[in-house]
């Protein structure tokens, strides 16, 4: 009954940010353009509150600095996509992962009243549009306090079918490379599938880690410390298999500019690359101008994207529109996958992508029923 009153009030918060103004593009220009003197300003106003230390339940001002960076940036995304449904359905999750490291829900109030004074400041009545969405999220942050107060991760629905699983956990968070990397080769001797280690092992042991940092349970080192065994164990179990011949075409699969969550993308390349593709894996955070060379060197035939962070989707948006520099012939079909997905339901189409892919499996799938159709 209480999920059901929470699902209407989501669907009602929903429904008002779909009639919201859509912000002007110039407008979200010059919003990006004064980020930066906006972001001090917004700095300046809350260090000079003689409560907040209260209000950042005694977290380090580092904190709330990257915060308002980290808020001004999807913002900037939000406008330029006008991307409201993202919006909504990502601020209980910033509010209940803060929750959970102790600020308050009053800090909330006290920023968002001050990015509403600084963009009147800055952007005078050009800003009135923007301003509009800052109201719509102070005018409901009961509602998204209460939201919050749901967690996304029910405890009591297991994230692992077997105790090996939840072993594995253990291990990851311990940093057991050893331990985690013999759980995994027996794993795949057993069932000769990379793609269900991935998917049964792997996957919902780094879903329970980002649900326990958002729970406050684990730190930042902590996370880092799974995702880089987790990273050592793609490079090591991986050459345990027979790779199969080459018979199909190239494929590049690489990270938004400024995204460093890899993983999804180096399951995606091992995965391809077993389905028969030549792979051409680049990792994170590569620059758009070097990403064209190697696309007008390499002449891929799709081009997979992936993106966790949704203030990286206008990084993403750049490096996409910059192929429409190739021919109709040499423009490579383009997909997309990674969590920020889950949060817009017009991403994949304002991004300019062809198919998105929810996993490595249903990226293979995606890509090789492309690859059918065009032979």
């Amino acid at each position: 009954m209480f999920c059901h009153i929470s699902e209407i009030r989501m669907d009602s918060l929903l429904q008002q940010a779909n009639r919201m103004v859509f912000v002007p593009e110039a407008v979200s220009a010059l919003y990006l353009y004064h980020g930066e003197a906006m972001l001090e300003q917004v700095n300046n106003i809350l260090l000079e509150r003689p409560d907040l230390s209260e209000l950042l339940g005694g977290n380090p001002q580092q904190m709330m600095f990257d915060n308002h960076r980290y808020h001004f940036e999807f913002m900037a995304n939000v406008f330029e996509f006008q991307g409201y449904d993202m919006l909504v359905r990502t601020v209980p999750w910033v509010y209940r992962a803060y929750f959970n490291h102790g600020f308050s829900a009053d800090y909330f109030v006290t920023e968002l009243e001050a990015w509403v004074s600084v963009i009147k400041q800055i952007l005078a009545d050009e800003g009135n549009t923007i301003v509009a969405v800052y109201e719509f999220l102070l005018d409901n942050h009961e509602v998204f306090v209460d939201l919050a107060g749901q967690h996304a991760w029910d405890d009591k629905v297991p994230f692992f079918e077997d105790a090996q699983d939840a072993v594995f956990y253990d291990h990851l968070l311990e940093g057991n490379f050893a331990e985690c990397f013999a759980i995994g080769r027996a794993f795949l001797e057993r069932t000769g599938s990379l793609e269900r280690l991935y998917l049964d092992i792997f996957q919902p042991a780094m879903y329970r880690i980002g649900r326990d940092w958002e729970m406050g349970r684990i730190s930042v080192a902590k996370e880092h410390l799974a995702s880089a065994v987790v990273m050592r164990l793609l490079a090591s179990i991986y050459p345990l298999l027979d790779l199969p011949s080459v018979d199909k075409g190239t494929v590049l699969v690489t990270v938004a500019p400024n995204e460093y969550h890899e993983i999804g993308a180096w399951m995606v390349a091992n995965t391809l690359e077993l389905d028969g593709w030549k792979t051409v894996y680049l990792g994170a955070n590569t620059p758009c101008a070097d990403f064209m060379n190697l696309v007008r060197a390499e002449k891929p035939c799709l081009l997979a994207f992936s993106i966790a962070m949704p203030f990286n989707l206008r990084h993403l948006k750049r490096m996409i529109d910059q192929l429409e520099s190739l021919s109709p012939a040499e423009r490579p079909f383009i997909m997309v996958g990674g969590q920020v997905f889950r949060l817009g339901n017009r991403l994949q189409k304002t991004l300019g992508a062809d198919a998105y892919a929810d996993s490595c499996v249903t990226a293979a799938q995606t890509a090789r029923g492309w690859w059918n159709k065009v032979q």
